[in-house]
């Protein structure tokens, strides 16, 4: 038969087999006969299980139902320390122990540690990255094409959070694992300098007085100022993500190099004629005096949108609404419309209407012509009676 027992050594718990032939139950304990040349040696334990093994003695931790009793080997039988020795006694006999059996036990050596510990171990992995060059060195011993992945840049208006993690570290996998396959890969991370969240972050900073005497030059020195103060703190976050990255060359949207090529580029948009002026509903805000994006809009709770019925005069009417509206007498028409958006109203110039659908030219109590969808002739009516 197999017996199974758990070996604990130093800070190492194995699972060794012995492999005996049962000669006799004892009543005092677990015997474990040596075959080779050290004599017969027992161990004791509550077992009372005798066996014969070709291993040598080892000190050994044996575990049973929760219950653990440790066995002390020696060259004579049921030799074991007293169980209310001193601390300081104990320590003795386990290194004397220890050192009179480390040789019968075969386990590999290693400085590799057991307990991750990475608060200590990543920054001394990472300081080795940054002064063996790794990064670098793979650049120029990879003979592979080139990886160039863009990144889109974070506002530098704060510390980091997961989704700063969640974008580079991903960005980290695509530029790793084109380094494993021979690419020469380089990542030029940078910073969005511009902008309402890096304003606002400044403002709320600056008492009520100062704030009223800030004039826009001065707002944006602080800014500026500001904005690369975020950057570098931004740029160690991300170092201690582990993301490869030219992180001693960053591009910054507010380095003039950079916001000349941005002119040249709109430059060179006006000549290829995709620019142009036109009208546009734009969100306002009063508080901070500037505008603001369709993703910078927060509603407040039970918030309605006010809708609005509008008419639309028909300038240029189709040879088919002309003829209807001089079978019924001629005059002037217009085409009705419902939003919820009333402030575009002012830059509508045109109204769309659906070939796929029957429109019906109705008459109100006021005696105006409109054209609208068949289909809704009757709720507006309803809407809009008196």
């Amino acid at each position: 038969p197999e017996l199974s027992f758990r070996l604990l050594r130093t800070t190492a718990l194995v699972s060794i087999t012995l492999v005996g032939h049962v000669r006799s139950f004892a009543p005092k304990g677990l015997h474990i006969f040596d075959s080779s040349a050290l004599g017969r040696r027992r161990i004791s334990s509550k077992s009372g299980l005798t066996i014969q093994s070709p291993y040598k003695p080892l000190n050994t931790m044996w575990t049973k139902e929760r219950t653990e009793t440790r066995a002390w080997l020696s060259s004579k039988p049921n030799a074991s320390p007293a169980k209310n020795d001193k601390k300081k006694k104990k320590k003795d006999e386990n290194e004397e122990e220890a050192g009179k059996y480390s040789d019968t036990v075969n386990l590999p050596l290693t400085k590799f540690e057991q307990r991750a510990n990475s608060v200590v171990r990543e920054p001394e992995i990472q300081k080795f990255w940054e002064q063996e060059k790794i990064y670098e060195k793979l650049y120029e011993s990879n003979t592979g094409p080139k990886f160039t992945l863009h990144d889109g840049p974070p506002y530098a208006n704060g510390d980091l959070h997961t989704g700063h993690a969640m974008n580079k570290i991903l960005k980290d996998f695509i530029n790793r694992y084109n380094m494993l396959i021979g690419r020469k890969v380089r990542f030029v991370p940078g910073w969005d300098c511009h902008g309402l969240p890096i304003e606002l972050k400044v403002l709320q900073s600056i008492k009520g007085e100062e704030r009223r005497g800030l004039t826009p030059i001065a707002l944006r020195k602080k800014a500026a100022a500001y904005a690369r103060d975020t950057v570098d703190k931004q740029r160690e976050s991300f170092k201690r993500y582990g993301v490869w990255a030219d992180w001693s060359a960053p591009y910054l949207t507010l380095e003039p190099e950079f916001e000349a090529a941005q002119i040249q580029v709109f430059a060179d948009m006006v000549k290829g004629g995709h620019v142009y002026r036109g009208r546009k509903p734009v969100h306002w805000s009063p508080s901070t005096r500037t505008a603001l994006a369709e993703a910078e809009l927060e509603y407040p709770e039970g918030h309605v949108s006010r809708s609005l019925y509008a008419a639309f005069p028909v300038t240029s009417p189709s040879p088919a609404l002309a003829a209807l509206t001089a079978a019924h007498g001629g005059g002037d028409v217009a085409v009705a419309i419902w939003t919820t958006t009333p402030w575009t109203i002012p830059a509508n110039l045109a109204v769309a209407v659906n070939g796929k659908l029957t429109y019906a030219l109705a008459e109100t109590p006021a005696g105006r012509r409109l054209v609208l969808a068949l289909d809704l002739v009757e709720a507006v009516s309803r809407k809009l009676a008196p």
